[in-house]
């Protein structure tokens, strides 16, 4: 029995936490300042306009680090064609983060939370957690693994659709 759940248990932990659902939730809004800058960014200001891909992580979680590759890869692929890569760092200070992101040359944008309260919101429960926010502000990914490039383009193309 003590083997089962293991094993379940490793087994749900690459099973994403809802990908394709027909019951979406809206995004939350929220502001929170860039790592770089001054200013502040607002999730509003690019939903509706971008398929919004919202990354929970921290410097310290190994799994974070491991997708880093994998982000700046569709961020590449995909920022001309209505991806947007907005990176959440929880809880940790701005010259840490700033440090990370300059060390492993990080194109995308990255924001801070330095209370956890957006993470609160989102109700992310482990890291790294990933969500894809479509077009209309529907939540139609949420995991803890990033989605694949299959399901990128075939949201991008249905926000293109749209647009027509």
């Amino acid at each position: 029995m003590k083997k089962i759940s293991i094993f379940l248990i490793i087994v749900m932990s690459f099973v994403p936490l809802y990908s394709q659902t027909d019951k979406f939730f809206k995004y939350i809004d929220f502001e929170a300042p860039y790592v770089t800058s001054t200013d502040t960014f607002r999730l509003s200001s690019v939903v509706g306009r971008k398929l919004v891909l919202l990354n929970f992580w921290t410097t310290w979680c190994p799994y974070c680090v491991a997708e880093i590759p994998e982000l700046k890869e569709l961020y590449q692929k995909y920022k001309d064609k209505g991806l947007e890569i907005v990176s959440i760092n929880i809880s940790e200070t701005k010259s840490k983060v700033e440090n990370f992101i300059n060390s492993y040359g990080i194109p995308y944008r990255v924001v801070l939370d330095p209370q956890a309260k957006i993470a609160a919101k989102y109700k992310v429960r482990g890291i790294p957690t990933n969500f894809v926010i479509d077009k209309n502000g529907n939540i139609v990914f949420v995991g803890h693994n990033l989605p694949d490039s299959l399901f990128i383009e075939k949201n991008l193309s249905k926000q293109q659709n749209r647009r027509k």
